[in-house]
């Protein structure tokens, strides 16, 4: 497997070019969406993203490699992963957010098929660029603050190509919310992200405590992309 591959799950929801939207919009919950990595195992995986404000803690199972959480403050601009069976810890700064550089910049291509994905009507768009390819099914049905809430989870992030940034803020700027993302490098896939459901709740202050047993290192040049 890829050293890329483990983190490929964590890049794309980390896509952050609306932080302040999702902050200022004040959605409190837990996002929940099913992950599938065929160069790790056959199997769907869980994944839970519990948001409160500017911090986010999401719980990622990694099969055989055990939980992987994440720890997001964007208020400090950093991003924590502690792989939790391995008693191991990574930190990096979050990047600021990418610049338009023209629409010419972006490929975001409609194909015309259409879906129902966990009881939302969606359509796809098709993003190419030269780190590979990302189908993404996108719905328009989401309640303000919950759109509001995924946004900020999706946009700018460690080893993403900026075309795919923009594309993502073109989406959301058109009031749409990918429900499905699938990522191709060389017509093979990567990694496939379904949304799966979204629960408004308060949540404990504690769920976005890092763990005090494990220590983050500074992440190494190249982990957080290919």
């Amino acid at each position: 497997m890829k050293k890329s591959t483990l983190f490929l799950p964590l890049a794309l929801v980390l896509f952050m070019p609306h932080q302040r939207a999702a902050a200022q919009a004040g959605f409190e919950g837990t996002i929940t969406w099913s992950i599938s990595i065929p160069q790790m195992d056959e199997e769907s995986h869980s994944m839970i993203m519990n948001i409160k404000g500017d911090k986010t803690e999401q719980e990622m199972d990694m099969g055989v490699q055990g939980l992987i959480k994440t720890y997001m403050d964007r208020g400090k601009k950093k991003m924590y992963v502690a792989m939790m069976s391995m008693k191991q810890g990574m930190s990096m700064d979050m990047n600021e957010d990418a610049k338009s550089t023209g629409k010419d910049d972006i490929e975001l291509k409609p194909t015309g098929k259409k879906s129902t994905i966990a009881g939302h009507a969606a359509e796809e768009y098709l993003i190419t660029s030269p780190k590979g390819d990302l189908s993404l099914w996108a719905a328009s049905d989401f309640p303000a603050d919950i759109r509001e809430g995924i946004k900020g989870q999706l946009g700018h992030n460690p080893g993403q190509d900026s075309k795919q940034s923009h594309a993502f803020k073109q989406l959301s700027d058109k009031g749409l919310v990918p429900v499905k993302v699938e990522m191709k490098e060389a017509g093979e896939v990567q990694m496939s992200m379904e949304f799966v459901k979204y629960e408004m709740k308060k949540l404990d202050d504690a769920v976005f405590a890092l763990p005090t047993d494990i220590k983050f290192n500074p992440m190494p040049a190249g982990m957080g992309g290919h």
